[in-house]
């Protein structure tokens, strides 16, 4: 560690190093294409070896979904901001609102165009795929404190995680089918109500 240098600055640092990677990189498929667009291309633009590549990222694919891992932060945090007068319903369905809000309002068509990469490329689906589990895992302990429930014993908080995200997922793919022109946030509102409807039914 430098000389004055904290763990905290430190931290810091990595950060910006791996935003730099992500939005280079990002560029560079947005000018390229994905599969054109090698590793070591993205690597020579940010002057980085694969060997520090790989301290931040395990492939190619992690850069397109690297907006998850903020997904998880800003979805736990909001679900722990939201009014406990909220049942856990609703509570949920607000913080995934905000959460994608969040995400997509600072730069609609990089957002869009990064979404449209997952959507097409195989490799970066499955990728996809595995962290909306480990999202769910994730909001499932926020949701389990509201509740009053163990998430190692009870369902509720899990089943809850995973139809939201379930949800969002579905939202955000039914928004791209349709242009990227309509309310993404109605469309997840649309999902809940869906939901809800269903477990009317079923009832």
């Amino acid at each position: 560690m430098a000389e004055g240098q904290t763990p905290g600055l430190r931290e810091r640092k990595k950060e910006r190093t791996r935003a730099q990677i992500i939005e280079t990189a990002i560029d560079l498929f947005l000018k390229h294409g994905y599969e054109q667009t090698t590793l070591d291309e993205v690597l020579g633009a940010v002057e980085l070896s694969r060997r520090t590549f790989f301290r931040y990222f395990e492939s190619k694919e992690d850069l397109l979904i690297a907006w998850m891992d903020q997904l998880i932060e800003v979805a736990c945090a909001s679900i722990r901001a939201r009014p406990r007068s909220e049942p856990p319903v609703v509570a949920t369905r607000n913080a995934i609102r905000d959460t994608v809000g969040r995400l997509y309002a600072g730069n609609l068509p990089r957002f869009v165009a990064v979404q449209q990469f997952v959507a097409k490329t195989p490799a970066i689906r499955a990728r996809q795929s595995e962290r909306l589990g480990h999202c769910a895992e994730a909001i499932s302990e926020p949701l389990a404190a509201r509740m009053g429930l163990d998430p190692r014993r009870d369902l509720a908080p899990r089943v809850l995680a995973s139809c939201a995200v379930a949800i969002m997922q579905c939202a955000i793919d039914a928004w791209l089918a349709r242009g990227a022109t309509e309310d993404l946030l109605e469309l997840v509102d649309e999902g809940f109500r869906a939901l809800a409807r269903e477990h009317e039914r079923a009832r």
